[in-house]
């Protein structure tokens, strides 16, 4: 199956259909990607199969339509990885080392220079089949991976191992999450699931019952502004 290199964009704030942004630079799957309020950032993938694992990183202008520019290359060539940021730094955690296994090698950038990125520290498990990632100003969480209920974070301005914060209502990977920032970590779907569940992201413990997505989902992708969450 051919690899898909389109990005698209929304206004958020009113509804319609996706609008051409531009291209990556080749049809990628299994990456992952964060942001700030300029900048787009993807990273790791996998470009062709079954040995076609990336360690590029690649991003866009947010404000500018048009294709992407390199950025410079993870440590180490990685996919089914979960992502976030901050308003400086761009994270990746967990996943699949290509052609090697499970990973829990975690890596960041400074949003705002091109170059490659640097190890931050070790996720507390190795999980494949993405576990999620959702971000605030100051921390990023992890969880899931396709057996795994585990959540884990980094405090973001500060390099160093992940800690416990609790466990997901369910163990699932293929998962998806996004965040109000400062306030909620909410985790969408996953694998044969359509379970939504939360956790207030400056304190630690488990997650609680947030409801119910219309249909299983697993793969997608979700963000969020202060107001809502797609």
């Amino acid at each position: 199956m051919a690899k898909v290199n389109i990005i698209e964009y929304i206004t958020i704030a009113s509804t319609g259909n996706a609008t051409d942004f531009g291209n990556l630079h080749t049809g990628t799957d299994a990456a992952a990607s964060c942001s700030n309020s300029t900048r787009n950032i993807t990273g790791g993938g996998e470009e062709s199969y079954p040995s076609g694992g990336t360690d590029r990183i690649q991003y866009v202008t947010i404000a500018s339509t048009g294709n992407s520019t390199d950025f410079g290359d993870l440590t180490i060539a990685m996919g089914n990885h979960s992502s976030g940021s901050s308003t400086t730094r761009g994270i990746w955690a967990g996943g699949i080392q290509w052609g090697v296994g499970d990973t829990n090698v975690i890596s960041y950038v400074t949003i705002a220079s091109t170059g490659n990125a640097t190890d931050f520290g070790d996720a507390t498990v190795t999980s494949d089949e993405h576990p999620a990632g959702a971000s605030s100003n100051t921390r990023f969480l992890r969880g899931g991976g396709m057996t795994i209920n585990v959540i884990d974070y980094i405090t973001t301005a500060t390099t160093g191992n992940a800690t416990d914060f609790g466990d997901l209502t369910v163990a699932r990977g293929r998962l998806s999450a996004t965040s109000s920032k400062d306030t909620y970590a909410v985790f969408i779907g996953g694998y044969n699931s359509n379970v939504i569940d939360y956790v207030t992201m400056s304190s630690t413990g488990n997650a609680s019952d947030w409801g119910d997505c219309d249909v299983n989902l697993q793969h997608a992708g979700a963000l969020s502004n202060n107001h809502g969450g797609l």
